[in-house]
């Protein structure tokens, strides 16, 4: 009856049963028998052909204002059932920076495999994440800020997900051995180990009373993975420049130690770059939208 009555609004609205067939993918004389149940089970005439066009009566007047805003909402729910079937199938392309790959994506996707099956992901793991924007979905890389920066240019929206600033961080052996620098030009006199996929370069940002200094440290040991970067800190290499939430535990456990804390640093942010709605995938845009309210 409901799918009848349905059928109904469409001829009204299109003036056609051939139109409304069409709709509903049947054919004409499928549709003319629909109308006819549909008068028989009212008892009433629903409509009338005026000039090749059919009109509705005052009772299937009525029918249409009633009924139509519910066809709509039906459709509009089937379209919204749709995305999600598209949301729940289908493949992602990930590109993303080291330190958030190891520490919180891992997490992130295996949680959203338990209730998302069908959907499969590529991860590819780099320091230069902003490289592969052309062939990912979604790029997830990291920048160090401070005043005066200025973010590569990307046509890609871009949404921060956590920021955290860096602190510099030496072992108690190596401070045995070094004494702790009281200025951020003194640490030229250190062996620093620093890496270009955290902060760009090996100049690191100091900043106290509205003086903002850029120190170029020594290269004693360059790599590009914040993880060995903190293993090489805790084994007494040098002194570190790395964002403070990856140093929670070690300072706690006292495997480091904070130095220069006298000053400002710059802040170490993690961004989100993805396509524009009008571009993306439904799958891409669902696991977006998960990633940010997990953030």
């Amino acid at each position: 009856m409901l799918d009848k009555m349905a059928f109904f609004v469409y001829v009204i609205r299109t003036g056609s049963i051939s139109a409304a067939a069409r709709k509903f993918n049947i054919s004409v004389s499928a549709g003319s028998r629909w109308l006819q149940d549909l008068e028989q089970s009212f008892g009433i005439t629903l409509c009338r052909r005026t000039n090749r066009l059919l009109t509705p009566t005052p009772a299937g007047q009525k029918l249409v204002d009633e009924f139509s805003p519910l066809v709509d909402n039906a459709e509009q729910l089937c379209r919204s059932l749709q995305d999600f079937q598209e949301q729940d199938k289908g493949h992602i392309n990930i590109v993303c920076t080291p330190v958030y790959a190891n520490n919180f994506l891992m997490d992130r996707i295996s949680s959203y495999l338990v209730s998302h099956p069908n959907v499969t992901f590529n991860l590819n793991v780099t320091p230069w994440a902003l490289d592969h924007a052309a062939e990912a979905d979604l790029v997830i890389s990291a920048n160090a800020c401070y005043q005066g920066y200025q973010e590569k240019d990307l046509h890609l929206v871009r949404r921060e997900l956590m920021q955290s600033p860096f602190v510099a961080v030496a072992s108690p052996e190596y401070l045995e051995r070094n004494p702790a620098p009281e200025f951020p030009t003194e640490l030229s006199q250190h062996q620093c180990l620093f890496a270009t996929t955290l902060t760009g370069s090996n100049d690191w940002i100091f900043e106290r009373n509205g003086e903002t200094q850029m120190i170029k440290v020594p290269k004693s040991l360059e790599v590009n993975d914040s993880d060995l970067l903190l293993q090489s800190a805790i084994k007494g290499a040098g002194v570190a420049y790395l964002p403070a939430f990856i140093l929670e535990k070690p300072l706690s456990d006292g495997l480091l130690t904070p130095i220069l804390e006298d000053y400002e640093t710059s802040i170490w942010s993690l961004n989100l770059y993805y396509h524009p709605p009008t571009k993306a995938s439904a799958v891409a845009s669902h696991f977006k939208s998960f990633l940010l309210e997990s953030a």
